[in-house]
C-alpha cells in the first residue's frame, strides 16, 4: 500500500514537473567564449515514467551503426563468454561519484567498460558498464548527467542506473524509449537500490548487477560490441611506462601505470594507489583516453556550477594504451547512437586487447604526458 501511494504521489510530482519544464524536443543554447552551442534535448511528452515496463518489450527501433553480436565472446570485453555463450542481458550503465566523499567506491572493478566523464566544477564521475560479469555492490550511485545517455546510445537497449539529477535532465531520461529509465530516486525503481549506515546520504546509495536486471526482465538483447579486439597491437606501437592526465579528476592528477607482472594498466591519483572499498588497486586491460570538446551545460547543478557537456559525437584526438604501449590516433562517432572508431593515422583500425577497459573522456586542453 505504502509503496503503490508513493508510486502516485511521485506520477503526480512528474506530471507538475513536466508542465512546468514543458514536453516534447527543445534546444538549450549557450555561449562559451564568444561561440554558440546548441544541445537539443530529444524525448517525447506522451510518455509517464512509471509506464508498465515489465510487461512488454521495448519495441522501438535504434537506427544506427552497430557491430554484429558474436554469441560465444563477451560483446563489452572480447573475452570467452562463461558456459560458451553471452549473457542474455542487456546492458547496464550506472552513474558512480568520484568526488573525495565517494571514495572508495566499490564495483568498478568489476564493470566491462568505465567511462570518466567530466561532471562539473573539475571533479569527474564514472559510468560503469556491466554485461557479462556482474557486481553484488555497486555505489556511491549519484545522479545523471547529459554525457550518460549519449554514451549508452550505441548499446541497444540499456538500463541507465542513476539516483536524480537535474530536472530538465531527469525528464529527458524518461521519455528516452531505448533505455530502461532505473532512477532511483522513484519507484518502483527505487527498489533496486539500498542505503548503507557506514556512511552519510547521498554518498550511502547502493546497487547491484542482479537488481537492476530485475527491473528490466524481459529485455534479453545483449548490446552489440563497441570496440575491435586483436591479440597484438599494432606494429606502429610504442612502449609506454605511464599516461598522466594532468590534474583531471578535481586537480588531482590522474595517473595511469603499466604493471607487466599483472599485465594490466594501475590507475593512481600522483603517486598515490586508487583503491577502491577492499583495498584493491583500480586497474584496466585497456585505456582509451578520448579527447572531447566540452562546455558548460545550461542548467546549474550544485549552486551557481553548470554541469559539463562532453561531445563524444564528431572526432577527435585519441590514444589507446594496451600490452605495455601507446598506439595514437583519431575517434570517429558520426552521430549518438553509432559506436566509436578508433583509427591510426593511416586509416586503419586500433584494436583493443580483449578485456576491461576504462575510457577517459577528457576535455581538449588538458595536458596528457606520457613517459616511455
Amino acid at each position: 500500500m505504502l509503496a503503490r501511494l508513493r508510486a502516485r504521489l511521485g506520477r503526480l510530482e512528474r506530471r507538475r514537473r513536466m508542465a512546468l519544464v514543458g514536453g516534447g524536443a527543445a534546444l538549450a543554447v549557450v555561449v562559451v567564449g564568444g561561440v554558440v552551442a546548441g544541445i537539443a534535448l530529444t524525448g517525447s511528452p506522451a510518455a509517464p515514467r512509471h509506464r508498465p515496463r515489465s510487461t512488454t518489450t521495448t519495441t522501438t527501433t535504434v537506427k544506427a551503426h552497430v557491430t554484429r553480436v558474436d554469441h560465444h565472446l563477451c560483446p563489452l570485453t572480447g573475452v570467452p563468454a562463461g558456459h560458451g555463450t553471452v549473457p542474455r542481458r542487456p546492458a547496464i550503465g550506472v552513474k558512480i561519484g568520484n568526488d573525495p566523499n565517494s571514495r572508495p567506491q566499490t564495483g568498478l572493478l568489476d564493470a566491462d567498460i568505465v567511462y570518466e566523464e567530466m561532471a562539473e566544477g573539475g571533479i569527474t564521475r564514472y559510468l560503469a558498464v556491466f554485461q557479462c560479469r556482474q557486481a553484488p555492490v555497486i555505489g556511491p550511485v549519484r545522479s545523471v548527467r547529459w554525457d550518460d545517455w549519449h554514451v549508452l546510445h550505441s548499446f541497444g537497449h540499456p538500463i541507465l542506473a542513476f539516483s536524480g539529477g537535474i530536472d530538465q535532465w531527469d525528464n529527458v531520461v524518461a521519455h528516452l524509449h531505448w533505455l530502461y529509465d532505473a532512477n532511483g530516486s522513484f519507484y518502483p525503481m527505487a527498489n533496486a537500490y539500498y542505503r548503507t549506515a557506514n556512511r552519510v546520504p547521498p554518498w550511502n546509495y547502493y546497487t547491484s548487477t542482479a537488481a537492476l536486471w530485475k527491473l528490466d526482465p524481459t529485455n534479453r538483447t545483449p548490446p552489440p560490441a563497441q570496440f575491435r579486439y586483436a591479440k597484438d597491437p599494432a606494429p606502429t606501437a610504442t612502449r609506454l611506462r605511464a599516461a598522466t592526465l594532468v590534474s583531471f579528476a578535481g586537480g588531482l592528477d590522474v595517473v595511469w601505470k603499466w604493471d607487466s607482472g599483472a599485465g594490466a594498466w594501475e590507475r593512481f591519483y600522483g603517486s598515490q594507489p586508487d583503491t577502491d572499498s577492499s583495498g584493491q588497486q583500480l586497474h584496466a586491460t585497456n585505456v582509451v583516453i578520448q579527447m572531447v570538446h566540452t562546455f558548460p551545460g545550461p542548467y546549474p547543478e550544485s549552486g551557481l556550477t553548470p554541469d559539463t557537456i562532453s561531445v563524444t559525437k564528431g572526432s577527435g584526438v585519441a590514444y589507446v594504451l594496451r600490452d605495455g604501449k601507446l598506439e595514437t590516433g583519431t575517434w570517429t562517432t558520426p552521430k549518438y547512437g553509432d559506436t566509436m572508431d578508433l583509427r591510426l593515422p593511416d586509416g586503419k583500425p586500433m584494436a583493443l586487447e580483449p578485456g576491461t577497459t576504462w575510457v577517459e573522456m577528457v576535455p581538449n586542453g588538458y595536458a596528457v604526458q606520457f613517459t616511455r
